[in-house]
């Protein structure tokens, strides 16, 4: 695309957490220009730099309602940050037109109707076009990416559970049954809307585990793994609440089909994400650490080998690599311009 060209974008949901992170990126990209930030409760109307202040005169726009016609007239690219089982409702309005649409919600991650409902406790609203969206991790699937028009971007911790497992089951290294998946994230994970369990008093000195073996990601990591894999993967996932504001580290145990030493699986990793711009692979003396990826789109990946088990390690920032930043990765491939533009 000519650089001198910018691309309307209109951000549906632009006063989350995820939504207020699209906005400061969408706002140095050198590409676009923001259209409408469009909301669905009570701040229509209101000045986005009143909600927040940070962006005061940077960032003037007053919010809008979701108006499918004046959304879709103003727009060449819609970013959906609507919470999971929200966006599904006014998606189809959108997909009647040829824009390019990125979903950051869980709504079309899923593959089948029944995996949604077992996930996420209710029936979809739009089968229709559950399958129209291409899951957007672009170190697997950057060919589809680029030819899609509606993309469903990857969850937070799907994200760096995803990248830090691919190479090895991609190559046939590791047992698929029962991968051991222990996550920490930090509190904005829960969303801006106040909820008791992610309040300052409950998080602050204090480490808990929730949804044990019941997260709603967990089958969102299945589904693209086993695709990967060509068998079925199964794994044990337990996320924890830590008392830091934004990233995602977590811990993966798994069993080696085959004798690698760990000098070998680091240099798989390498080769494997080596023209991959924001995967980077830690040495044995420098692990991944949560402050090092904050506020970036960086995915650090770390390995050890212990025996016959091998041991992975991934730091991302959930709101950026987890979220918002990757949603405009898959942007800037649809759009068919370097992946780094506005997030380096």
């Amino acid at each position: 695309m000519q650089s001198n060209v910018k691309i309307r974008v209109t951000v549906v949901g632009a006063t989350g957490y995820a939504g207020y992170e699209l906005v400061k990126i969408l706002l140095r990209h050198p590409y676009v220009t923001l259209s409408r930030l469009a909301v669905v409760a009570e701040e229509v109307g209101l000045c986005y730099s009143d909600i927040f202040p940070a962006l005061k005169g940077l960032c003037d726009l007053n919010c809008t309602s979701v108006n499918a016609v004046e959304i879709i007239r103003d727009s060449d690219v819609i970013f959906f940050c609507l919470p999971h089982t929200v966006s599904m409702r006014y998606m189809p309005d959108f997909l009647k037109d040829d824009k390019m649409l990125i979903d950051l919600s869980a709504d079309y991650r899923l593959n089948t109707p029944a995996a949604y409902k077992a996930a996420y406790g209710l029936d979809h609203a739009d089968t229709v076009h559950l399958n129209d969206f291409v899951y957007g991790l672009p170190e697997v699937n950057r060919a589809t990416i680029k030819a899609a028009q509606a993309i469903a971007n990857p969850g937070c911790f799907p994200t760096g559970i995803q990248l830090a497992l691919i190479p090895v089951l991609k190559n046939s290294l590791i047992a698929t049954e029962t991968i051991f998946v222990d996550s920490k994230t930090g509190i904005s994970g829960g969303g801006r809307a106040p909820k008791p369990a992610f309040h300052y008093p409950e998080c602050n000195e204090n480490l808990s585990a929730y949804k044990i073996g019941c997260h709603q990601h967990e089958p969102e990591i299945e589904q693209e793994l086993t695709k990967i894999s060509g068998q079925a993967v199964d794994i044990l996932f337990v996320p924890h609440v830590v008392p830091l504001t934004r990233g995602i580290f977590s811990t993966i145990y798994t069993k080696l089909n085959q004798s690698k030493s760990e000098a070998e699986i680091r240099q798989l990793y390498r080769d494997f994400y080596r023209e991959e711009p924001f995967v980077r692979i830690c040495e044995a003396s420098s692990p991944p650490q949560i402050k090092n990826v904050a506020y970036s789109n960086f995915c650090d990946i770390g390995l050890k080998v212990i025996g016959d088990h091998l041991i992975l390690l991934s730091a991302i920032d959930n709101l950026i690599k987890g979220a918002s930043g990757q949603a405009v990765q898959n942007m800037n491939i649809m759009l068919n311009v370097p992946e780094t533009i506005g997030l380096l």
